[in-house]
């Protein structure tokens, strides 16, 4: 007899629900699941301190300060901050919350609101190297030390971050970074029609961006907000499933079902007696 499929819900799909807060608190490789490791929450925050030192160093060496905050790799690098400073907080919290004897399913806002910004700025980071190095970046005018903290480290962070954490990951999540693009993508063609340049002058902020050449900007946007999103975040998901696979090798007792529990794709449902698959992004 065939197995029968079972469809998780789009609902559950989309949440931001999970069955165990401590995956948000933890090494991928811990042997304990259900505790917060100190040293993680000294990687924490070192990590969340080390990025606000390079916020405030790129901002203050600016030569043109006023319209740092124009250009959407230096956003990500502030939302990349706030996502690591408040992903020291959430292990913290969960030790308050254990001392108290409050731990309970529900995730608080605090954990729902740092997943989120870390789909959001897994994304961001892995799209503003890319386009930088492969559109942007001129290799005549020389590299900076600016160019690889603001274009260079954040994916090194987002994929280190990857490996090093517990958190799960879902497909269907690569939408939470359309809360980031499209006001920016707003605001880019309203700077423009209010008058807006770049410090030397030009009308855009970025050439991909340029709404007096609609013939380029338009197709361009379309095909990297329908086509383009979720194939990046496809592989930020498949990164994920590469952890987990790894973890299952190394500790086939204990990590047996962690791609079960957190990324599943086509994965059997050993609890259940009729073998139903489970399909769950």
């Amino acid at each position: 007899m065939l197995p029968a499929i079972k469809l998780y819900t789009l609902r559950e799909q989309l949440s931001l629900s999970h069955d165990n807060m401590y995956d948000f608190a933890g090494f991928s490789w811990q042997s304990k699941r259900n505790q917060v490791s100190g040293h993680y929450l000294v990687y924490r925050f070192v990590v969340a301190a080390l990025f606000l030192a390079v916020v405030t160093f790129c901002g203050s060496r600016s030569n043109h300060p006023e319209y740092w905050m124009i250009y959407l790799s230096h956003i990500g690098l502030i939302l990349q901050t706030l996502h690591l400073a408040i992903s020291a907080a959430v292990p913290v919290q969960l030790l308050l919350l254990a001392s108290r004897d409050r731990i309970d399913n529900e995730m608080p806002p605090l954990t729902r609101f740092s997943w989120f910004l870390y789909n959001v700025t897994n994304l961001l980071s892995l799209v503003i190297s890319v386009v930088f190095w492969a559109v942007l970046f001129t290799p005549a005018k020389g590299l900076k030390d600016r160019d690889v903290l603001v274009h260079a480290l954040n994916s090194v962070m987002s994929i280190s971050d990857i490996f090093i954490s517990r958190r799960p990951c879902r497909m269907l999540h690569f939408h939470h970074s359309l809360a980031a693009l499209i006001p920016y993508v707003a605001f880019s063609a309203i700077y423009w029609a209010a008058g807006g340049t770049r410090e030397n002058g030009l009308s855009y902020i970025y050439p991909i961006l340029n709404w007096e050449n609609l013939s380029l900007t338009v197709p361009f946007l379309m095909m990297g907000l329908i086509f383009g999103l979720p194939l990046v975040h496809g592989i930020i998901w498949s990164l994920h499933l590469l952890r987990d696979r790894l973890i299952r090798c190394c500790k086939c007792d204990d990590h047996r079902d962690l791609q079960s529990q957190w990324n599943a794709a086509f994965v059997p449902d050993e609890k259940s007696a009729d073998s139903t698959i489970v399909i769950k992004a």
